[in-house]
């Protein structure tokens, strides 16, 4: 038998149905039609004289499913910032229609909601959280708020469009499809163009690009890893002060979360799983979320106290699950042990290898190795691959790393998660202290001496940062919200772009303790924030307009930070004002007056 010739007219109608597609989707879907028609494997002859009825349903019913989003699978970041300013157009223009301010929320809220946008949450006054109308409406009006919100849509709808083709898996792409991570790569690139073509200068007449100072910080990923293994170190050297136990343990998804499943001692085969639910992998972390603070809360009952790390990555096909490594009382374990089991097989206990496969616990040998050896392999493959040959399916462990970056990113799920300890915020702003004023309390010259790496010259010497004694100068491993340092924070005069109070900064370091401060060093706050940055606009826009990203000076310049806090007062404009100065005919942080309609 031949294969099934199309005539102009079908082949017209399966262009318009896929025709939107990535490429090599549009080609996996009109293989698939030839495979379901005359001459094809999977032809199925009971249509008389409709021979391409069962292909044409089946390709109706994926393009369906594959064409949820309002934008094209294969749209560019160009066409979802004309798409962005195009929303926030349509948002504005719905001021001529409504003419109060409750009213216009709810028609831009149901705009926002037929592009499967979330809307701003409304405000809940007893709970002080949410978005008044005014501030909302400034959203909604606001292309940089659409471009946001439309690119973490599209993102997670391409993700799951290449999961429902069968995309992602070991044999093809591993943890995320291969436009994913292209999309992401893209986007590092235009982050690290925005990053050198930033200057910021402060009244000292200092200059920095901002990728010079993003070097310095934990943008940098060689200083992300580091500063999370020497935690991970700390913890260990306190539980060994302690006397207490490590134990590693895996918890993973129910079978029914994931699309593949692997052929053992058979390489890269895999084969599709009969129980797959459609659970995609933002769905499958908040699983393991509600299922982790079940944990906690149980333990908290029994008088089990943790601390530790916790690690979200990505199974082949997508599915996260988490590595835990956590320290206890040794003859707590078993109890421990019992109940991550109770509460990671409440959901579907009967199902295959779910008593094998859902928990696998380790106890941490201190004979075969450190604590901080069991997880520095999962700390290098989510962070740059460093040291790590290849991954768990034989890839290359920095290209591992950029696919499990991608994964996170798309589905904006945090990787890396402290349990318990002292917070990790004063931590990191009290290494800008260069030196603590006189009649400092103990505890804060301890943890200013833990936090900072200290040369002897004269002796040859290096004294290492230690998260184990700042910990101790906190008030111990089992501190939490009573921790003795704290970052201290102000609320800057002026309003955002939104109409809202500007959010609190961070100026210095604090203490609170039960010990007696000298008079001259109260009242216990030092400041770590002494020079204010700013933009240097000017050379911004020029070096913007240089890459022809913006060829209008006038609408380079407009503000897209916070730096300056422009406020007008409060006037009686009218709607169609109000949003023009909303749209860009004037600048985006002049919107104090929409809180006060």
């Amino acid at each position: 038998m031949t294969a099934y010739q199309a005539d102009l007219a079908t082949q017209n109608w399966i262009e318009r149905q896929v025709g939107y597609l990535p490429p090599r989707w549009k080609k996996k879907l009109v293989n698939r039609w030839h495979a379901e028609t005359p001459g094809g494997k999977h032809y199925r002859d009971e249509r008389g004289n409709h021979p391409e009825f069962f292909a044409n349903t089946n390709l109706r019913v994926w393009a369906d499913r594959l064409g949820g989003s309002r934008l094209p699978l294969d749209a560019s970041d160009a066409d979802i910032c004309n798409a962005a300013d195009q929303l926030a157009a349509r948002s504005s223009e719905l001021a001529k229609i409504y003419h109060d301010l409750q009213s216009l929320r709810a028609a831009m809220s149901r705009l926002a909601e037929g592009q499967e946008v979330t809307p701003p949450k409304a405000w809940d006054a007893e709970k002080e959280t949410g978005y008044q109308d005014g501030p909302a409406v400034a959203r909604m009006a606001d292309p940089l708020w659409w471009r946001g919100k439309l690119r973490r849509v599209h993102s997670k709808l391409v993700e799951g469009a290449a999961i429902d083709l069968g995309y992602v898996n070991r044999a093809k792409d591993c943890y995320v499809s291969n436009e994913s991570v292209y999309r992401r790569a893209k986007q590092n690139e235009r982050n690290a163009a925005t990053l050198e073509e930033t200057v910021l200068v402060n009244e000292l007449g200092q200059e920095f690009k901002l990728a010079e100072l993003a070097a310095k910080g934990l943008a940098n990923k060689a200083i992300r890893r580091a500063e999370l293994m020497t935690r991970i170190s700390g913890f260990e050297r306190i539980a060994q002060d302690l006397g207490h136990a490590g134990l590693f343990f895996t918890m993973t998804c129910p079978s029914r979360m994931h699309k593949w499943a692997t052929v053992k001692g058979a390489g890269n085969r895999v084969f599709e799983n009969k129980r797959y639910d459609g659970t995609l992998p933002g769905q499958a972390q908040t699983y393991l979320a509600t299922v982790w603070s079940r944990i906690r809360a149980k333990l908290a009952r029994q008088g089990i106290r943790l601390y530790g790390f916790r690690i979200a990555e990505p199974n082949h096909d997508g599915t996260p699950h988490w590595h835990l490594l956590v320290f206890a009382p040794p003859e707590q374990l078993a109890d421990l042990q019992a109940t991550v089991w109770k509460y990671a097989l409440k959901d579907s206990p009967n199902e295959p290898g779910a008593s094998t496969h859902r928990v696998d616990f380790k106890p941490i040998d201190a004979g075969k190795g450190t604590a901080a050896g069991y997880i520095a392999k999962y700390v290098a493959k989510n962070i740059d691959g460093f040291k790590l040959d290849t991954d768990l399916y034989g890839n290359d462990g920095v290209t591992a790393s950029h696919r499990v970056e991608a994964w996170a990113a798309t589905w904006r799920i945090r990787q890396f998660q402290q349990i318990g300890g002292a917070p990790v915020g004063p931590w990191r702003e009290l290494r800008r202290v260069k030196e603590l004023p006189s009649g400092a309390p103990q505890h804060l010259i301890d943890a200013h001496h833990a936090v900072n790496k200290i040369t002897d010259m004269e002796a040859g010497t290096i004294k290492p940062v230690s998260w184990a004694q700042y910990t101790q100068a906190q008030g111990g491993v089992y501190c939490g919200r009573n921790a003795r340092i704290k970052i201290s924070m102000t609320q800057p005069e002026g309003m955002n772009r939104y109409g809202e109070k500007a959010a609190q900064r961070a100026t210095g370091i604090e203490t609170v303790s039960v010990e007696q401060y000298r008079p001259e060093w109260n009242p216990g706050l030092v400041a770590t924030r002494t020079v204010q940055w700013n933009v240097d606009s000017e050379r911004h826009v020029w070096q913007v307009a240089s890459r022809g990203a913006n060829p209008n000076p006038a609408a380079a310049s407009r503000p897209w930070t916070c730096v300056n806090n422009c406020t007008p007062n409060p006037t009686d404009e009218n709607f169609e004002g109000i949003l023009a100065r909303v749209k860009g005919e004037k600048s985006f942080c002049n919107l104090a007056s929409l809180t006060n309609i």
